[in-house]
């Protein structure tokens, strides 16, 4: 729900507007202040901060079928960024 069409459907005229400008500026706000905090730690030499969600570091292979009968072993848990 991301068009202002929607919110003034949703909410009305009057407010509809409203309230979708100042989502959007908290949400922009939100974006700017976490690339300022990258920028910063960069640039002071801190560790950057873990990712609250990290990523799934396991990696299947697309057709497990094919790799089993091709005799293909692969070692779970080895992925991107292991």
């Amino acid at each position: 729900m991301r068009r202002m069409e929607n919110y003034v459907r949703r909410y009305g005229p009057d407010f509809g507007p409203r309230l979708y400008h100042a989502l959007q500026s908290q949400a922009a706000h939100a974006g700017v202040s976490a690339r300022l905090r990258r920028k910063l730690d960069a640039l002071t030499g801190k560790a950057p901060a873990t990712p609250r969600n990290p990523k799934i570091k396991e990696v299947l292979p697309l057709f497990p079928e094919a790799a089993e009968a091709e005799g293909c072993e692969r070692s779970v848990g080895v992925g991107i960024g292991a």
